[in-house]
């Protein structure tokens, strides 16, 4: 019995003694989560952003035949370079020569057609004439009743046959000389389509794709060769809408290029586009550096330095990371000293122009301001904090 009253008592002394530890751990413990922060600043946002995009040749071309056929020859092989004029190839072309000069047969014939009808416009037009004038002439002689009522009517029907033949003779002339134009322009036509079997470079440059082989059938408009123009090629870039009414025509631009890391290339804007292309708005710049290592495809970089068309405005500037946004609009979080410690204050600000160094600022801040440059998403309005020192 006694024994049992022991252990009763051991164990409540034991289960006192845990309780007053965990109040003491309790209260001893407390954590302050160290912040990375900076001063706020001013510049005068001259400065410089840099956007990605891709080299691409000035003139660009997928060629196709104008007619369908079985590709007989492909005179370039990928790569390979081109003047303007160059064939680069060719159809079977039997069947539109067939009719080349099946049309050509027609364009003698009709002419033949033209030579017989003149030749009868011309017999219609002297008895015409002949008719016309003994027509006359028996008609004095009736007035005088010098013949017959017979005499001068079958005078009078001769004249109105000839008349008759002579108007008929001419529309089969006209006929014949349309049919002439017909034939001619059938063909032409068929000219054409000899020459649309002929596949020529409409510019100098570099045979980039082939998608035919000989003895293939391609159909009409089917892109057999692709062709790039040769010299400075064009960079084009995409343009967040923040900042392209900063893009103007003939700014100059500096362009590097992944795969020449050690070279800068001097460039300047040649076309921005007025509609958007996603989220951004595509621009193009034409360079004025050349080099032959430059190729369409190529990733780039185009670097605006702004200050050069905009005016310089002194301005208080935050790093993108030390900028947030909720339903009131954009904030910082001030880190503001009281009784030897740091506190987070959530502090809405009026944002201005993006710049690589940051937001500019237009209300909130001060020149001088801390405020946390990052890791918003675990801080809280009144949070204590440390500031965080590199070690």
């Amino acid at each position: 019995m006694i024994n049992k009253r022991i252990i009763y008592i051991a164990l409540a002394l034991a289960w006192l003694s845990s309780c007053n530890n965990n109040k003491t751990d309790n209260t001893i413990i407390q954590s302050v989560r160290p912040v990375k922060y900076i001063k706020v600043g001013t510049s005068n946002l001259k400065g410089q952003h840099s956007y990605t995009g891709l080299a691409k040749a000035q003139q660009e071309a997928g060629l196709s035949f104008k007619v369908g056929g079985t590709v007989s020859s492909i005179n370039v092989k990928v790569g390979e370079r081109v003047t303007r004029g160059q064939s680069l190839a060719s159809l079977d072309a039997t069947d539109y020569q067939v009719n080349y000069t099946q049309s050509l047969a027609s364009v003698e014939n009709s002419k033949a057609q033209i030579e017989s009808a003149q030749a009868q416009l011309e017999n219609a037009k002297i008895n015409y004439g002949a008719a016309e004038a003994n027509y006359k002439r028996f008609e004095k002689l009736y007035e005088t009743n010098s013949i017959s009522i017979s005499e001068f009517e079958q005078a009078k029907s001769s004249f109105q046959g000839a008349e008759a033949s002579y108007k008929a003779a001419k529309t089969q002339v006209e006929a014949a000389q349309a049919g002439q134009k017909s034939s001619e322009s059938i063909a032409r036509s068929a000219s054409n389509q000899v020459s649309y079997t002929r596949l020529t470079a409409p510019f100098a440059g570099v045979i980039t794709r082939i998608n035919a082989e000989p003895n293939e059938l391609v159909g009409q408009g089917s892109q057999v060769i692709e062709i790039n123009s040769l010299g400075n090629p064009d960079v084009e870039i995409g343009v967040p809408e923040n900042a392209i009414s900063e893009i103007k025509n003939g700014q100059n631009v500096q362009v590097t290029f992944n795969s020449l890391r050690e070279l800068t290339f001097n460039g300047r804007v040649h076309e921005i586009g007025y509609s958007s292309a996603g989220t951004t708005y595509p621009v193009t710049i034409r360079l004025t550096d050349n080099d032959e290592r430059i190729r369409p495809g190529m990733p780039a970089n185009a670097t605006f330095t702004y200050g050069e068309h905009q005016a310089s405005e002194p301005a208080l500037l935050v790093p993108a990371s030390a900028v947030g946004e909720d339903d009131k609009g954009n904030f910082v979080y001030l880190i503001q000293s009281t009784n030897n410690n740091y506190v987070c204050k959530k502090q809405i600000i009026q944002v201005g122009k993006l710049m690589d160094a940051g937001f500019e600022v237009l209300a909130g801040v001060k020149n001088g301001d801390l405020v946390a440059s990052a890791g918003l998403n675990v801080l809280s309005d009144g949070m204590q904090v440390t500031l965080y020192q590199k070690k």
